[in-house]
């Protein structure tokens, strides 16, 4: 998120999901087809649709594939099984990184792997067709520019602006296409955002969205809601208020865990990360300080995700640009980057990424 004088930026996370085993040589192939099928070349007719590649086909009389019943969609592959059945497996290039976006419109993406040396990788420069004025207060005047981010687990980013449009972006070309979700539905204006699994190490997932006003340094502006993108359902449905923040509205995150998070900047008292109850909004547990001070006298974009059991949270305060990272584990603060030439609004990761790190 971004204000005329203050800005703000959260990531959403993701978490991981296997993605294969080994193969001993006595099965059959990835799919559950191949020869060896009871003696067929592709697959045995007896146990009637199968697996080839990302798509479910019928088996001929003969053993052979027959004609495509359903191709999985993107990120998606095909399970064995009685019937086979289209699974998301996190195939995507890129789904397992954080992302982020900066008031510049550079799209780029960030690995807490290599925060010690240079973790940002540059992608491209968003060019989203943005249709409508701004709708945030106060105006910062111009065009609309990137206020939130998250990413799905199928390898989309799903950025929203300033004018309460929602555009894809490609993770590795950063090009953008339009959604169907329709500004200001459910009279959720701007917000923050972060996709959540829908059980714990589940495979469907929501985005929940957290704000609703125009003015992110309101932060009184806490409502609640999810959208289901994946079944193109683009209401937001409430699910109540978040905790009221000391100074901004909040940004979001979510795991694999079906965990919900919220990050909330502050000027004069620590800014803190806290749990967030999914289907009420209230408070979970006792929240992370980021140390023990504010964040100074102005906040000019704030973002966080998490990764790996840290939160990588991106503020800008007093024109300083900063990675924070919070270990879920054990609570502690560390400030990890000063001083780099982003100023980072909006930010994601899937729900593929590592909620946890073995």
């Amino acid at each position: 998120m971004r204000t005329l004088w203050i800005g703000v930026v959260v990531l959403a996370a993701c978490s991981p999901a296997v993605k294969g085993g080994a193969d001993d040589g006595t099965n059959p192939d990835a799919n559950g087809s191949g020869s060896g099928s009871n003696g067929f070349p592709n697959c045995d007719p007896a146990n009637g649709n199968t697996c080839s590649g990302d798509s479910i086909v019928t088996c001929n009389p003969d053993g052979t594939f027959g004609s495509v019943v359903m191709a999985c969609g993107d990120g998606m592959t095909c399970a064995p099984g009685a019937p086979p059945t289209c699974t998301n497996a996190c195939t995507a290039d890129g789904v397992d990184l954080v992302y982020v976006v900066s008031e510049a419109n550079e799209f780029m993406s960030f690995d807490p792997r290599k925060l010690s040396g240079s973790p940002f990788t540059p992608i491209g420069t968003l060019t989203c067709p943005t249709t409508k004025p701004v709708i945030q207060t106060p105006n910062p005047g111009g065009a609309p520019n990137p206020f939130s981010m998250s990413i799905d687990r199928d390898g989309k980013a799903w950025v929203l602006y300033t004018d309460g449009e929602i555009f894809n972006v490609s993770l590795t070309t950063a090009a953008c296409t339009a959604t169907a979700y329709v500004p200001q539905a459910g009279g959720m204006k701007l917000f923050g955002m972060g996709f959540v699994t829908d059980t714990a190490g589940g495979d469907t997932e929501q985005l929940f969205i957290a704000g609703g006003g125009t003015d992110p340094s309101v932060a009184t502006n806490r409502k609640l809601a999810s959208v289901d993108t994946h079944g193109a359902m683009y209401t937001p449905v409430a699910h109540g208020n978040v905790p009221t923040g000391k100074d901004y509205a909040p940004e979001l995150t979510g795991t694999n865990e079906a965990r919900l998070f919220a990050f909330y900047p502050a000027l004069n008292v620590p800014s803190f990360v806290t749990e967030v109850d999914r289907t009420t909004g209230a408070a979970i547990g006792t929240p992370f300080n980021l140390g023990t001070s504010g964040l100074g006298t102005q906040v000019q974009a704030w973002a966080f995700a998490q990764w790996g059991g840290k939160f990588y949270v991106f503020v800008t305060s007093d024109n300083n640009s900063t990675v924070r990272v919070v270990d879920r584990s054990n609570g502690n603060y560390t400030l990890a980057k000063e001083n780099l030439p982003y100023k980072i609004v909006g930010a994601g990761v899937s729900t593929c990424a590592p909620s946890v790190l073995q």
